[in-house]
């Protein structure tokens, strides 16, 4: 089982795009994420003010890149968290846990945070749960055009407690 300890996590470099592009997902999983390409385009041309829209986050486990993430600081200051892909290689032996640990580490440190929030589509119920087990809430339920969206969060104080136990 992989832990916190056996990923790495650093910002996206040039580099890793090719790498990212190579991910591959069950099928049923690509209905729920966006392409790497579609990450690839609002990264590169959905900037503000010559800013990327959201940092993108490469997961490599010894020299590998298992997946990537987005981050950005939300209007509640929260931490948006999205996109998030693991390769079938790496999926079921502990990467998202690791991940989410990483985050909750850099939470307890990082006071200008709130918490953390992401959007899952509303049939995607395996990932809610996994999400529900990592301390998420199902806070609204909302309807863009497309398939309805939970939003769900976890608060800075749910995380320092989560850490404790």
């Amino acid at each position: 089982m992989i832990t916190s300890a056996d990923i790495n996590i650093e910002p996206l470099k040039p580099a890793h795009w090719s790498k990212i592009l190579r991910i591959r997902l069950y099928p049923l999983q690509q209905a729920f994420v966006p392409s790497p390409m579609k990450v690839q385009s609002q990264y590169i041309f959905d900037r503000k003010d010559n800013k990327p829209p959201f940092e993108v986050f490469v997961i490599s486990i010894a020299d590998q890149v298992a997946g990537f993430f987005t981050l950005v600081k939300d209007v509640d200051d929260y931490l948006w968290f999205g996109g998030f892909q693991v390769d079938t290689a790496f999926q079921n032996s502990g990467v998202g846990r690791a991940v989410f640990e990483r985050l909750y580490a850099f939470i307890i440190k990082s006071p200008e945070f709130a918490g953390i929030s992401l959007n899952v589509q509303y049939h995607n119920k395996a990932v809610i749960r996994f999400y529900q087990r990592m301390g998420f809430a199902l806070v609204a339920m909302m309807k863009p055009a497309d398939e309805p969206l939970w939003l769900m969060k976890i608060s800075r104080e749910n995380i320092a407690q989560k850490s404790k136990s």
